[in-house]
């Protein structure tokens, strides 16, 4: 109760079990400094039944800007991050992320597959609702139509399998957010601009009534509690006048986007770094709820956390160049329990680069920014 002092119910008075489960409601990497001071908890938090209450937490992300450099939203800080192996002299670059458990796709770990299909490109990463070591990739062809495939980590012998067509032209499809259920996959088309979505259970493509806002550019869809957002610049003659975040309204016979949020003046100025009559674009990444947005020829960086629809600016970021940020950035890395041991692990033949390979060197990187 909150009249109830802390001395009338002692932390070492709960039974062990209350302890696991209060400690699993934490950011994993809160927890790094506690496993380095206190034996007891180092216990709990190496135990196989804490590990069992797990999952993931939204403040765990580190948002990648270069192969070395990260931001991380529990910190509010950029942080070097070790995430390859230091034998590697030029780590391939990642092709595609995904939002939810938030893995990077390197072209090392595809060397085993099949090539993509011809003139197709990758645009998600849907992970299993029921172990974090299986996934299937979505790829996509696009022009007079959209054809679209699939292959499963799980198959012993895996295969480009052909899904759905919709044929409709599209200049190319952008981001892609996975729905709560796992079962549907929201899509932004490009020139022209719509919404689409894929049945990732029948393979079938719908094109939903939903008109999209006019002006719209840059924009970003991201999946937040069963609701779809749209993060995104709004232009005006062909000059960008503020930045605004959408919910899509499904509850019309035709659904519409309603203005949920608009960037501060003075953050918008800050990402736009006075560009506003000149060709110029932001990167986005998201990682449940939170989105981070990025001017890389700047080195702007603003976040907008959707649950309580704040805006964050952040440090300029510096020495780096364009072509770095535009590889690396709209990549969302999250730690695995192993970071607790301090130890590097690789799953399921090098598919996927886990955060779990952040070494002991990130734990004090952390320890340093946390002041710890």
């Amino acid at each position: 109760m909150a009249s109830t002092s802390a001395a009338a119910c002692p932390w070492d008075a709960l039974p062990e079990h209350l302890h696991e489960r209060i400690l699993s409601l934490l950011p994993l990497t809160a927890l790094i400094p506690v496993a380095a001071v206190s034996r007891p908890l180092r216990r709990i938090l190496l135990s196989p039944a804490f590990h069992a209450l797990l999952s993931d937490h939204r403040l765990d992300a580190f948002f990648l800007l270069s192969p070395r450099l990260a931001f991380h939203p529990l910190s509010r800080r950029l942080l070097q991050v070790p995430l390859f192996d230091a034998s590697r002299s030029s780590p391939p670059p990642p092709l595609v992320s995904s939002a939810s458990p938030s893995l990077i796709v390197t072209a090392a770990s595809l060397h085993h597959l099949p090539p993509l299909p011809d003139r197709s490109y990758l645009i998600a990463v849907i992970a299993s609702s029921s172990t974090r070591r299986d996934y299937s990739l979505v790829a996509v062809t696009t022009g007079a139509a959209v054809r679209s495939y699939t292959i499963n980590s799980a198959d012993p012998s895996p295969q480009w399998v052909p899904r759905g067509e919709l044929a409709l032209p599209f200049a190319l499809l952008g981001n892609a957010a996975v729905a709560s259920d796992r079962a549907r996959l929201f899509v932004l088309a490009r020139g022209p601009d719509a919404l689409l979505v894929l049945d990732l259970v029948t393979g079938e493509w719908i094109v939903p009534p939903v008109a999209m806002p006019d002006g719209l550019t840059t924009a970003h869809l991201f999946v937040l509690d069963d609701r779809l957002f749209l993060l995104g610049g709004v232009e005006i003659l062909g000059v960008l006048e503020r930045i605004v975040v959408f919910q899509l309204d499904d509850g019309a016979a035709v659904g519409g986007w309603l203005e949920v949020a608009t960037m501060p003046t003075e953050m918008f100025d800050e990402l736009v770094a006075g560009r506003h009559g000149s060709f110029w674009h932001f990167q986005a990444a998201d990682r449940m709820g939170i989105v981070c947005l990025y001017n890389a020829v700047d080195g702007r960086l603003v976040m907008f956390d959707a649950v309580d629809c704040a805006w964050t600016k952040m440090p300029r970021v510096s020495g780096l160049d364009a072509e770095q940020s535009c590889r690396w950035f709209g990549h969302v890395l999250e730690p695995d329990v192993e970071l607790l041991l301090g130890q590097r692990r690789r799953r399921n033949n090098n598919w996927f680069c886990y955060a779990a390979t952040i070494s002991k060197q990130t734990t004090a990187a952390y320890g340093r920014a946390s002041g710890i």
